[in-house]
Parts: C-alpha cells; structure tokens; sequence
C-alpha cells in the first residue's frame, strides 16, 4: 500500500509519512473487513476445491508465458515480488475464490426496483423548452473611459494581472543509462566466459505437447490409473469427471511453464503416448499424458554473443550508475560544482534562463532543449540558490541534479507601462457586470407577467425558440451554468446566465417541460439499470461485512499500533 501511494504521490514516502496521511488506519480497516468477511464466507458451507483454485491460477493472465500458457517461471518470480510462499498464495487465492461465491450469491438476490430506474431515467430524460433572447456585449451601452484614480484603483486590486512571474535559472545534469550501455566495452573473452555460465538462458528449452487428468482425492486417481492400464479409453474417464478433453489439455509447454516442479519432473520423464502414475501436486493428484515431444535445440556462442553482449551491457551500465551516482553524492558533498562533477563524470549539462514554474520561458514557450524529468520543475522551484539538491530520477534508468543559478522574484509591472492593458481589462469587467446586471433585470421583468417578446422587442432584440434541452446540455448557445439555472425553473419560470460561448448573457423562459417515459429496450436504460446494480451491490456488500464485524467482534491494539509508527518515525 504504501507502494502504491507513493506511486501516485510520485515521490518515496516513508512508513512515518503512511501514518500520518492514515495509511495506518486504513490498510487495518481492510484487512478487517476481509478477515470478517472470509470468516463468514466459510461460516455459510462455501468452500473451492483444489482444481477449481489450479485452474484459476494456471488460467490467470498474470502469470501467462509467451505461447498463452502457465507460466512456471514466471509464477515464482511473481511470488517472490511479492514475499508470500506458493502455498500461502494458493490459500490466499482459495479465500478469494471463496469470497468471490458469496459476494455472486449476494449479487444474484440484488434486483434494482423498477422504480428507481424510472425515477432516475425520467429525472435524466427531462427536457425543457425555452424562449430566449440573446444579449451581446454592446447591449451593456458604451463604456465611458474612468479617470486615473479608478485605474490605478483596479491596478492594485488587479495587480496579478499585470504581473511578471517568478523565473529562474537553473543548471542541469544527467546520468544517462542509455548512454552508459552504448558505451560499454565487453571483450569477446568475458563475453565466451559468461556465456558458458549462463548458456542455459540461450538454449531453446524442450516442449511438450501434455495433458492433465485432475482427480478430487488420491483413491480416484489411483483407480482411474487401474482403468487406464486395462484398456478404458481416456474419453470416458475425462467425461465421467465432468470435463472435456480440451479441458485436460495443458498444450505445448516447457518444463518452467508447468505449475508444479514434481509434476514437470514426471511429464518430462515419461515416453511419448504413456499415462503417468498418479502424481501428488500442490493442488490435487493428477495423471500425465505426454503425445509429442519437439527436442530442446542448444544454443551456440555466436548464435547468443549479441544478445548476451546486449544483457551484460544492460547489467553492467545498472551497476555503474549507482557506483557513478554514489560517486558524484561524495564529490557535491566536498563542494564539487554541478559543472566539475558533470565534465569528471562525462554527464550530459544543459543551463537554462528565465524560466516559470510551469516550465515555459515569459513568451509561453518550452526552452529548447528543456528535459522532461517528472520532478525537474519541483525541483527547481522547491528549492533555493546554494541548496545541495538530492538526485531526481530521470524515469529511465538514471538521474539527474540541479543547481539554481538565479532567482528573478515576479514583479508587478509599472502603471505606465500597462496603462492600456488596465483600462481594457476594466472596461471588459465593466461591460460584463452591466450585461449581467441588464440580463437579470429583463429576466425580472418576465418574472412579473411582461412576455418575453415585449421584452426582446424593447432593447429591439428578437425572442428565439429552442429545441429540447436535457440536464446535460451545453453549447455554444446555453453554458452549462445557464442549464443548471433553467432545470431550477417551472414553467413559465425566467432565468438568466451567460451563453455557452463568448462575453453574450442569454434570457430564458421555460415554456414547457417534458418527462419521457421509460424505455427498458434502450441501451440508455440497460446502462443505468447496470449502474445501479453495481451501486447497490457494492452498498449491499459492505453492509455484510459490516454484519460480520459486529457479530464477530474487533479488537484493535491501539498501543501496539502507536509503537510500530513510532518506531517507523525513528
């Protein structure tokens, strides 16, 4: 969890930070609910058998291998990431499985009331008509020119407008991992040693085409080994099981991509068109069928050194690069220079001027040449000139560091220099309030029983009709503000608001209001039937686990909670 946060927080956070953002607390409120909740899945009878859980992890994506099958390899790294052994993952997985029926059955009793969805799809589906007069800006009259003490008033009340931002010159260096692994010198005698250490990762691995017959218990297996071994053909006994012949089919596989090592040490010994004896694996007994073989295909040393010089390459540029980062870290730490430790190190060094914290120079643009390092910009607006900076990641494989060279504080800029830019600017707010303030007076107007045609027809304006109007609507004729107000309305009803695009404010009188009946044929109606059902299930499901948490009881020891935090703050 804790990973995972400081994913989206994009930096590292400590087990002291968790705490204090309640990672704590809420990470114990899960594992709660979890616990109560498979204690009552099983408190119900509910339980999954060894073959449903195998074929569950065989057939999870997460741990399919190149040609679409299980994985083997690939499952114990997966393991191994993540700290658990495979028998607490396959009984994990069994829990879930267990969690999953209950939460089914929970779900199949969950019906949506037909009448909610038609309450909703007619509160979505409401339409409005109106009759609407467009102001523009002119209609607000001309804007006399103020004098000097109402402009230098709104400079000062405005004086963010007529700022220059902070900028800031800054030096960067980076350790490029690329470059690292371009430059690499590998002879062809380290590259003939590590090839004889690691040759097995070049060699094409032997492939078996292998079935699988899963039994519920060692007697059944054992006895469908007795019918094998007397002739009864592996159709029936696949049926009598329940399964089809596909189901059995583990396809053509290697040794690693098997679940089980016991099991691919048997499938991998036994000849081609022989049953195996049964075999114990981590979920059941089962019986092995191998019908093809394809032979493992050795590798050869100029058939592997390109690829191999490429993985050494890659290999050694990772281990140089916290040696060079460690490096560099000792010589900031002696008062080395960004510019010395970049030319000792042979980093990349670019210096940038004048440039704002969103990372475009006081023209708006991008400066040239300007890394887009996640935290480059927090970096240098995070910190201050002299500061010994730590390393940020590049997001490719290595670093970079930063150096503020100067600060350039924003600065309002002088009354006589934007003198022009103030009066503009006032007369534009000026005009909006005034064609604010005439809208609303127009809408008043309507309000008191004048028709929307006098009123259009007294500022020699024309009323229009609109089309239907859903809750949703927005254009460049109604903003979405102005909907909102007019969905607030009866009929008869006059509202105002600013059009959807452009200075222009928009008066509105709603002449007729339409509730559609429901359609349960439209997808509209499918989707939101849907939509509630997962909403509900989801309020249904947490009541459950609420149920189980009060009848099973929690205790939660508080102190041993505050120790632990502690102890991760120290």
């Amino acid at each position: 969890k804790i990973r995972d946060f400081s994913q989206r927080m994009g930096q590292p956070v400590t087990r002291a930070d968790a705490h204090k953002y309640g990672l704590d607390v809420s990470t114990l409120s899960e594992l709660i609910g979890l616990k109560a909740f498979d204690i009552g899945a099983k408190r119900t009878g509910l339980a999954v058998g060894d073959d449903a859980v195998g074929a569950n992890i065989t057939q999870d994506p997460t741990f399919t291998g190149t040609f679409g099958k299980f994985d083997r390899q690939g499952f114990d790294l997966a393991l191994q990431r993540l700290g658990v052994s495979e028998r607490t993952f396959i009984e994990d997985r069994r829990n879930y499985l267990v969690r999953l029926q209950l939460n089914s059955a929970l779900d199949v009793a969950n019906e949506v009331p037909v009448s909610m969805i038609d309450a909703i799809t007619r509160f979505q589906g409401e339409t409005r008509t109106v009759k609407y007069i467009i102001l523009p800006p002119a209609a607000a009259g001309e804007i006399a020119t103020p004098d000097e003490k109402v402009l230098t008033a709104y400079y000062d009340k405005a004086a963010i407008r007529f700022t220059t931002p902070e900028t800031r010159d800054f030096t960067v260096a980076d350790l490029n991992i690329e470059d690292l692994i371009a430059n690499a010198v590998i002879d062809e005698d380290t590259l003939k040693a590590a090839y004889e250490s690691r040759r097995g990762e070049f060699d094409v691995p032997e492939r078996r085409v292998i079935a699988q017959i899963p039994f519920p218990t060692e007697e059944a297996a054992k006895a469908a080994d007795e019918r094998l071994k007397s002739g009864t053909p592996v159709t029936t006994i696949v049926s009598e099981l329940g399964l089809q012949m596909s189901d059995i089919a583990l396809g053509d596989i290697a040794r690693g991509e098997l679940l089980s090592p016991e099991t691919g040490d048997v499938a991998f010994g036994l000849p081609v068109g022989q049953y195996s004896d049964p075999v114990k694996g981590p979920l059941g007994y089962v019986i092995l069928h191998v019908s093809s073989i394809t032979p493992a295909v050795p590798s050869t040393f100029d058939s592997a050194k390109g690829k191999l010089r490429v993985l050494m390459a890659s290999e050694q540029a990772q281990n140089e690069v916290y040696d060079i980062q460690n490096t560099i870290e000792d010589a900031r730490a002696g008062g080395a220079s960004l510019e010395d430790i970049a030319a000792k190190n042979h980093l990349s060094l670019s210096k940038f001027k004048g440039v704002t914290a969103s990372g475009l120079d006081l023209k708006g643009d991008k400066p040239a040449g300007l890394p887009d390092f996640k935290d480059l910009m927090a970096q240098v607006y995070g910190n201050e000139i002299g500061d010994q900076i730590p390393p940020g990641d590049t997001g490719r494989g290595g670093y970079f560091w930063v150096s503020i060279d100067n600060v350039t504080p924003a600065q309002q800029k002088p009354f006589a220099d934007v003198r022009a830019d103030v009066e503009k600017l006032w007369k534009e707010e000026t005009r909006k309030a005034k064609l604010a303030e005439l809208a609303m007076s127009l809408a008043e107007r309507g309000t008191k029983g004048e028709t929307i045609e006098k009123i259009a027809a007294s500022i020699g304006r024309s009323a229009l009709t609109s089309p239907q109007i859903k809750r949703s609507s927005e254009n460049e004729t109604f903003s979405r503000l102005s909907v909102t107000r007019l969905f607030a309305q009866p009929k008869g009803g006059f509202v105002s608001g600013p059009v959807g695009f452009g200075d222009s404010m928009i008066v509105m009188e709603v002449t007729d209001i339409a509730a559609p009946e429901p359609d349960v044929t439209s997808k509209d109606y499918t989707d939101l039937k849907a939509t509630l059902h997962d909403a509900l299930s989801t309020d249904q499901l947490m009541t459950v686990i609420t149920g189980y948490e009060k009848t099973l009881g929690t205790v939660v020891n508080t102190q041993l909670l505050s120790k632990l935090a502690s102890d991760a703050g120290q």
